[in-house]
């Protein structure tokens, strides 16, 4: 079946492949450098290196998906059969995907609108499957854009690192929110609010800080028609998700979305990180995770 309207997101989005692959959402890669050299995320660069890197004390950064990367999803949806691209990226605030998007959109072999999810991760990948659900139902251009922006605003992402220091390092949070962290024996909650990543509460342990955000995903939860829920992890931190889906399944039913996170948000994170998202999806999106 073709889809007259494509949709696509970047790898911060944190979606699993065999996801994306089922809701046809094509993924362009962001870029991350370690002591200069550059790779393009995915099959160049895995969260994993990005950990040992880090830990090795290497100068980590990154960058968006190049201009060539975003065209290239462009033409894969031409070439699919879709007649128009709904790009749904992460926050513009915390990177230049959605503007390079919008300058690439002008040499595009097909009309591109992007959505700025204002926010990352599963937060924004959930979002683009929900528009991707409207799509595969035959809707029309304007009603997935629509659909883009609405799951992406009912969206919650909240994420405690082990430490601030890598967020610092890559300017993603501010003086005052750096300071939190390093006060003695505080554990920040962060999540992204107004598209920018924000200090939530102030904890003193990472035990409490988790269970502060799974308490708080829980209530969003319940407040929605179709929630879904994301947990996303580090390699090496893959008990943090067993512990989070035994506290969520005292709390509801809801479908889990497991992911580890991109080998860009890995820079800023770091291992230790916990990272959370809830969004109010299409009930497709449910019913295929249902089954």
């Amino acid at each position: 079946m073709t889809f007259r309207v494509a949709v696509a997101t970047d790898s911060s989005s944190c979606l699993p492949v065999e996801l994306a692959q089922s809701w046809r959402v094509a993924v362009a890669p962001l870029q991350v450098s370690i002591d200069d050299e550059t790779f393009v995320e995915g099959d160049e660069l895995s969260p994993q290196r990005v950990v040992e890197a880090l830990l090795a004390g290497s100068k980590v950064g990154t960058s968006q998906p190049s201009p060539q990367a975003l065209l290239d999803v462009a033409e894969w949806a031409k070439a699919d059969g879709a007649q128009s691209l709904v790009f749904v990226s992460l926050s513009a605030k915390i990177s230049g995907t959605a503007e390079t998007m919008e300058a690439v959109a002008e040499r595009a072999p097909l009309p591109v609108t992007v959505v700025d999810s204002g926010t990352v991760s599963l937060a924004a990948g959930l979002a683009a499957l929900s528009a991707s659900a409207v799509a595969a139902a035959g809707g029309a251009y304007d009603d997935v854009v629509a659909e883009a922006q609405r799951a992406a605003r009912s969206s919650m992402c909240l994420f405690t690192p082990e430490t601030l220091e890598y967020l610092r390092r890559g300017g993603r949070v501010g003086p005052a929110v750096a300071a939190v962290g390093r006060a003695l024996g505080v554990k920040p909650e962060l999540g992204l609010i107004k598209g920018e990543v924000a200090s939530i509460a102030r904890h003193r342990s990472s035990v409490k800080a988790h269970a502060a955000m799974l308490d708080r995903i829980a209530s969003h939860a319940a407040t929605m028609r179709h929630p879904v829920i994301g947990i996303m992890t580090l390699p090496g931190d893959e008990g943090l998700v067993a512990q989070a889906r035994q506290v969520l399944s005292t709390r509801g039913d809801w479908p889990v979305v497991e992911a580890g996170l991109s080998a860009a948000l890995a820079a800023h994170a770091g291992p230790g990180t916990l990272a959370l998202a809830i969004v109010d999806v299409h009930a497709d999106v449910v019913a295929s995770l249902s089954s």
